[in-house]
């Protein structure tokens, strides 16, 4: 009798740990640079990822009508199109330090959910 609840014990914290893990590792999304993610290439196509860099000089496009944002994401020389259904994040302009999350898709354009802002160096305490 005790054998059958030492099986269903481990049988059991097994079921468990599976699906802690199953749990964890489908909702961890790690972040690339733009040059990481082109140099990927079709392998990143229709993944979720998160991608940083900063807010390419005179690349945004914003259409209020249609709450869509586009604009350019560069790291080094490497430049990303982004497209984004929503409202203008407070303190977006060119030059900020952002991480978008989405998809990549084949068209090479990559279709954001989500916007975040790296705080500024505003709040950095002056020396």
């Amino acid at each position: 009798m005790k054998k059958r609840y030492l099986i269903g014990g481990i049988v059991l914290v097994a079921a468990v740990g599976y699906l802690i893990y199953m749990a964890l590792s489908s909702s961890a999304i790690y972040y690339v640079t733009v040059s990481e993610l082109l140099d990927k290439g079709s392998d990143t196509y229709d993944t979720n990822i998160r991608v940083t860099g900063k807010v390419t000089e005179g690349s945004i496009e914003w259409d209020a009508e249609k709450l869509e944002l586009g604009f350019s994401v560069v790291e080094g020389n490497a430049s990303l199109p982004v497209i984004y259904k929503g409202a203008m994040p407070d303190g977006f302009k060119a030059g900020a330090d952002v991480m978008v999350e989405g998809r990549y898709h084949s068209d090479r354009i990559f279709r954001a959910e989500s916007i975040l802002l790296k705080c500024p160096s505003k709040y950095v305490p002056e020396e």
